[in-house]
């Protein structure tokens, strides 16, 4: 028996090969969804993504009277004005001859019920303390966007210097995760006497390509309108900061704040908590935390 090979040539060999074929309904596809998943014009869908509003309320009456026991304040329901005709919910606990007010803005989810437990260790430090709700979390109306929790802390601000009625240098903005972001657009826009920053973002920009890596093929102005650029605002001159970080953060992870440490001007302090994640630091080690908010209150004028 006699074997044959068929020798196929190259050029027929090439021919034979798929390649495929990009048509021009193919690019515009692309683009659309490039433009639809761009921050300018896609915040609809990174809203979702971004906040997780809890309206659910707790019967929390024996808690604030064992805090008010404890700490001889008083707390006080009050609602804010902010944005078109919103209101937002709040608790002002009033430390009996305290000068100094802890103005705190809450991360991405839950509402102040879920904040129960800092309080006391705030109004040991010898501050009063206002916390509240963003539009759209808790008892606050409307929805929640970057533009609306901006508008809300600024409001919230207003509300603890003309009603409240703290100096602007006895103001310590507190701000958690998300609203590191929000506690620093405060102080950009109005006098404080003190920052502090819990878990928080270098900027909102880079925790989101973190999170959402196609973010990454989109130019700084795409997120003009969103950005919360904590790092570059500390840059420059600033009131006293102190920023406190869990070195297991896997939400924001510690290079945020150590990115935003050196990158920030004096006054500056960074504490790390060993072992610490994004929501424990003050559960996990709470003599270390509460030592380290006591020192630098007591060291502002």
């Amino acid at each position: 028996m006699i074997s044959m090979t068929k020798t196929i040539p190259e050029k027929t060999k090439s021919r034979s090969r798929w390649t495929p074929k990009v048509t021009k309904f193919d690019v515009l596809k692309l683009v659309i969804l490039y433009a639809a998943l761009s921050p300018l014009l896609g915040m609809g869908i990174y809203n979702h993504l971004l906040f997780f509003p809890f309206k659910d309320q707790y019967d929390l009456k024996d808690a604030f009277k064992k805090i008010e026991s404890a700490t001889n304040s008083k707390k006080f329901n009050v609602t804010i004005s902010s944005g078109k005709d919103q209101k937002l919910n709040g608790w002002y606990f009033k430390l009996a001859n305290s000068k100094k007010l802890f103005l705190v803005s809450h991360g991405n989810g839950g509402n102040i019920g879920h904040r129960l437990l800092i309080i006391p260790t705030l109004l040991t430090c010898g501050c009063s303390v206002l916390l509240y709700d963003y539009q759209g979390y808790g008892q606050s109306t409307g929805e929640p966007s970057i533009a609306a929790i901006k508008e809300d802390g600024l409001a919230v601000y207003d509300y603890a210097t003309t009603k409240l009625h703290f100096a602007p240098k006895d103001i310590i903005v507190y701000g958690e995760s998300l609203g590191s972001g929000v506690s620093v657009n405060i102080a950009k826009n109005r006098p404080v006497g003190g920052i502090v920053l819990q878990s928080g973002f270098a900027s909102l920009s880079m925790a989101a390509k973190e999170r959402l890596p196609w973010l990454s093929l989109y130019p700084p102005i795409a997120f003009s309108n969103i950005e919360l650029d904590n790092a570059g605002y500390l840059h420059g001159q600033h009131a006293p900061l102190l920023l406190v970080h869990g070195d297991k953060d896997v939400v924001v992870p510690i290079r945020h704040a150590d990115k935003v440490f050196a990158e920030a001007s004096e006054p500056k302090e960074l504490v790390k908590f060993a072992g610490a994640g994004h929501n424990d630091i003050y559960t996990l080690q709470p003599k270390l935390f509460a030592t380290t908010l006591t020192s630098f209150v007591h060291a502002l004028p």
